[in-house]
């Protein structure tokens, strides 16, 4: 999406070439937009727009074009209507004609009854004639043109009765277009009803369930439901899946899960109910009651797909409102954006589908397959698809680059389709694109903040030390921050950014690192103490590590992505974006337990700075380096480390005493062992889970 405003005056300016569909509206119909003005009013017109009329300009005369719309063909010729009539008057001889707008007037003046002289006079300067903002305004007013009408009407307009004298509306006519104008205009009303509950669910969802913190819930009574709903994961086999795990990550928690469920439903729902089967209807818009339901749930899906489009940016904004409101982290918003982003694709798709095959039954397939509505709409849905096989956790994890470049692609022809999509066929009448003039809305304010964050920070240079074949360590003088960040390496590809947590606040001038001595007792011969593993514990030494100066350091595991290029490197000029991240507020907890994995312990310090009780440590790395390296952080911390294998995460919490509260970063697996284990015990004990972890 990083190009799709700027595709927008594009678009803006194609969409004239568009089909033409009336005034532009804003807001969303029912909400700011008027979907048939007044209904009566509306009824009324059509009751008079197939009777001949009397008209002298050219434009009324020329022969009607063959597009393939119409549903059969006859070959009965209609007789010749007399000089000067037309069945196709143009808009310029409607709007002059005296006869048609005494016709609509007396109409009005019968079943409008309701309305004040003003709302008709002003139905009546936009839309007697058409619905077309660059129209012909009618060459008499309403007042008018009911003022010529002497004496009432008794000849019933039909598409053989000439306008030759002011015409009475047909009263079943009326009625049945009545109702189906009434019951359109109330379909309409509901696609947008609809799509905003589901928009402002998936808003107030988590800040409703984030405010249940405050209810005063009985502390164990909080822990065992937070066991049961909060902490555990959803589906063990799906875990333990390797197949499942790469292509769809880790499984949401309970919670998340019920989250997840109940948009799932509401949009079910919302696809589901208020469309009604009446004949009458046929004929205005539809040709039968089953190309109305094909059309208004297709249409209705394809709003609900809109709206979740704008959830599913909102959920992944790093600058997203409701970080800062709830207590939910990045990480759960941006599972959200995921399951929301599926369920859009799987909606637009259904949306594209439903129509195709309504439009098959209309014969409308061809000419509308060749006009750019239909085929901006069908990039936009075939981008979309192919968001959903390019973004498996697999593709993320391990081909990030290619990830990252394939969703700004995707994206761009997503939305900019969806926008001309719109444009192209109702240009701004009907408030479609409002929602993603939302998701626009969105998309920059997120990238407002970000660019105002790095702005802050300006451009620095790191300095890249190698702790090992694996890790390096990166200092940045000049700079404070906490939590965690975004680095942009402007040495190549400046526009991918990678997230590291301030490992600490301070930069060491000079001097040893830390004196360490190590304690191995190998192999299968390990001793049990606590139940820690103490194969490759290293015991850290405080020592004075020299003088410091303000600055930030991060640790970083090298992969195969871009970071590889780190290797080489000994100074970076980079941009930070940052700080984000909130900590959660452990002091009413007595012993804190934090879990690390390799550079995961990053996230663990701040929490063990911040605890005033007991706090333990307990660290496994696949490098000794990377140990010797951050001592001079963990030396007054009890710390326990395990180098080479595998932390015994059951022991660890099982032997805890009393309430705690655990912190765990690491390898996913690691901190679905921790997730399974703190699930059993919280049942029994209070225990608090916090899981720090960086997802995309």
């Amino acid at each position: 999406m990083y190009f799709a405003l700027l595709l927008l005056p594009l678009g803006a300016s194609l969409a004239s070439a568009g089909r033409g569909t009336g005034r532009p509206g804003y807001g969303f119909i029912g909400y700011g937009i008027d979907f048939n003005g007044l209904v009566c009013a509306t009824t009324c017109r059509q009751q008079f727009l197939k009777s001949p009329l009397r008209c002298t300009d050219a434009a009324s005369f020329k022969p009607p074009e063959t597009t393939g719309h119409s549903m059969s063909s006859s070959s009965v010729k209609e007789p010749p209507l007399p000089d000067n009539y037309t069945a196709t008057p143009s808009l310029v001889c409607r709007a002059a004609s005296h006869e048609f707008l005494r016709s609509c007037a007396y109409c009005l003046s019968q079943k409008c009854w309701t309305n004040t002289a003003d709302e008709l006079e002003h139905w009546w300067r936009l839309y007697v004639v058409n619905n077309m903002p660059n129209d012909p305004p009618p060459v008499i007013t309403y007042g008018a043109a009911l003022a010529e009408v002497v004496t009432p009407p008794t000849v019933v307009a039909n598409s053989k009765t000439l306008f030759n004298r002011t015409l009475l509306a047909n009263e079943t006519v009326y009625n049945g277009q009545y109702a189906a104008i009434d019951d359109s205009t109330r379909v309409e009303v509901d696609h947008s009803k609809y799509g905003l509950v589901c928009f402002l669910y998936g808003i107030a969802g988590p800040i409703a369930f984030s405010f249940l913190r405050f209810l005063p819930f009985p502390k164990r009574l909080a822990s065992a439901l937070n066991a049961r709903f909060v902490y555990p994961s959803l589906l063990r086999p799906w875990r333990e899946s390797r197949v499942t795990s790469f292509l769809a990550g880790d499984p949401p928690t309970r919670g998340q899960a019920l989250f997840i469920f109940s948009i799932i439903g509401l949009n079910v729902v919302f696809s589901s109910v208020g469309y009604t089967t009446d004949w009458n209807r046929a004929g205005y818009i539809w040709s039968n009651p089953r190309d109305d339901i094909l059309g208004s749930s297709g249409n209705r899906i394809g709003v609900l797909s809109f709206a979740n489009f704008a959830l599913m940016v909102l959920y992944s904004s790093r600058n997203n409102l409701l970080l800062w409101i709830t207590n939910w982290q990045h990480s759960t918003y941006v599972l959200l954006h995921r399951w929301t982003a599926r369920l859009a694709v799987f909606e637009a798709v259904l949306h594209t589908l439903i129509l195709y095959q309504g439009w098959k039954y209309q014969n409308r397939l061809i000419r509308d397959d060749k006009l750019p509505y239909w085929i901006w709409g069908s990039v936009a849905t075939v981008a979309a698809v192919l968001v959903v096989p390019f973004s498996v956790a697999g593709i993320r994890r391990y081909h990030y680059e290619f990830f990252l470049i394939t969703h700004i692609i995707l994206a761009i022809l997503t939305f900019a389709g969806s926008y001309w999509h719109i444009i192209f066929r109702y240009s701004h009448q009907f408030g479609y694109e409002t929602w993603l003039f939302i998701v626009f809305a969105i998309w920059a304010f997120d990238r407002v903040v970000r660019v105002l964050r790095i702005a802050r920070n300006g451009v620095h240079r790191a300095t890249i030390t190698p702790i090992d074949d694996e890790y390096v360590q990166i200092d940045i003088k000049g700079l404070v921050a906490k939590g965690h960040v975004y680095i942009y390496f402007l040495n190549w590809r400046i526009w991918e950014n990678h997230p590291f947590t301030v490992a600490s606040s301070v930069v060491h001038m000079g001097g040893d690192a830390s004196s360490i001595s190590k304690h191995s007792n190998g192999g299968s011969d390990a001793k049990r103490d606590g139940g820690y593993d103490k194969v490759g514990e290293a015991i850290v030494h405080s020592v004075d590590h020299g003088p410091t100066e303000p600055g930030i350091v991060f640790y970083l595991r090298l992969l195969d992505g871009g970071t590889r290029h780190l290797r080489s490197k000994n100074e970076v000029p980079l941009m930070i974006e940052g700080s984000y991240g909130v900590m959660e507020d452990l002091s009413e907890f007595p012993t804190l337990v934090c879990i690390a994995g390799g550079v995961g312990i990053t996230s663990c310090l701040p929490y063990l700075r911040a605890h005033a009780g007991a706090s333990y440590l307990y660290w496994g790395s696949r490098s000794q380096a990377l140990v010797e390296s951050l001592s001079p952080l963990t030396q007054h911390f009890n710390v326990q480390t395990v180098v080479g294998k595998r932390l015994n995460v059951q022991d660890i919490l099982e032997s805890q005493y009393g309430d705690f509260a655990v912190v765990v970063s690491g390898p996913p697996s690691m901190m679905n062992d921790v997730r399974e284990v703190v699930s059993r015990l919280a049942e029994k004990k209070r225990v608090k889970f916090v899981l720090e972890s960086f997802t995309f």
